[in-house]
């Protein structure tokens, strides 16, 4: 699905270091001062899903193919963006392209990162001064009606402080949005980690679960995908993104235009079942797999194999 995610918010919100993060590689240059990033990055990032890699140890291919969703890294917007301020036309131009926002809003400290408002007022007020311009200035620009999710960018040891907790509860009820509290510079440090070192590192500072991991599933969520598998030959597992009530015909043709072509019809299993049975034939013994036409309702995690005709 060809559905992307933009990320946005103030200069020095800490944007380019989230993006980062979540392309596990350092593309966005970051520095201190507005406008790091300019021409907007673009990383495809893998959906984490325990089934899918339970399908892999299960099925053992030589090949595995995650979901995917699509982060766009685009500059910070300043107050009159709208009319052209600080390349404002360029920056809502992109923002217009994107499919769902999130939105980085500064929660860390840092006196070597200026905050662009802290001048005007010598304080910073998180929801007048950092989401409502941005909010203000999207609206002005005529983006309204996106899903979108707030990023509350803490500092590595205050993800646990009651000052954060409040103003996460605050952001919530205000804007009546999702919010996920993370350290985008925590996260972008741990790109260097294996997956153990990660997780015992997140142990140690009390962090159950990855706060990169926990916004890469609800972006997907927010752009109303589903996912279903397919196993082709046992030699790869591919799981694959489709929007929410598209139907096995149109699933078809995401996989291959000649399955679309020559749909005969599509073979069906929870793959919560096909975990259990551990076997493809076997399930379809037991009466576990079902047979579905073109006009089928995907349903989210189901395995799916394609009849077709030549």
């Amino acid at each position: 699905m060809n559905l992307s995610v933009g990320i946005v918010g103030l200069p020095n919100a800490g944007k380019s270091t989230l993006f980062n993060a979540l392309a596990s590689k350092r593309l966005s240059a970051t520095a201190a001062h507005p406008f790091t990033t300019i021409d907007p990055h673009e990383a495809v990032v893998a959906v984490p899903d325990a089934d899918l890699y339970k399908l892999e140890n299960l099925i053992k291919p030589g090949k595995t193919v995650p979901a995917s969703v699509t982060f766009i890294d685009i500059a910070g917007l300043i107050k009159g963006a709208h009319k052209g301020e600080g390349l404002g036309n360029q920056f809502l131009a992109k923002i217009r392209e994107v499919d769902a926002i999130v939105h980085v809003v500064r929660a860390f400290k840092d006196d070597n990162v200026p905050h662009p408002h802290r001048a005007e007022t010598g304080t910073v007020d998180q929801i007048k001064d950092d989401i409502d311009i941005v909010n203000l200035e999207l609206e002005l620009g005529g983006i309204t009606g996106k899903k979108n999710i707030y990023i509350l960018n803490s500092g590595e040891f205050d993800l646990k402080s009651d000052h954060i907790f409040t103003l996460e509860k605050e952001i919530s009820e205000h804007y009546q949005s999702e919010v996920i509290v993370l350290s985008a510079k925590l996260e972008e440090e741990l790109i260097d980690f294996t997956k153990e070192e990660k997780k015992d590192y997140l142990k140690e500072i009390s962090i159950e679960k990855s706060g990169l991991e926990n916004l890469i599933q609800k972006a997907y969520l927010i752009l109303n995908l589903i996912t279903f598998y397919t196993i082709k030959g046992g030699q790869e597992v591919h799981a694959w993104s489709l929007k929410k009530g598209q139907t096995a015909h149109e699933a078809a043709a995401l996989v291959h235009t000649d399955f679309a072509k020559s749909f005969i019809k599509a073979e069906v299993i929870p793959v919560s079942f096909l975990l259990e049975i551990g076997d493809w034939k076997i399930a379809k013994e037991k009466g576990k797999i079902r047979f579905e036409g073109k006009d089928y309702q995907v349903q989210d995690k189901e395995v799916i194999e394609f009849k077709f005709g030549k």
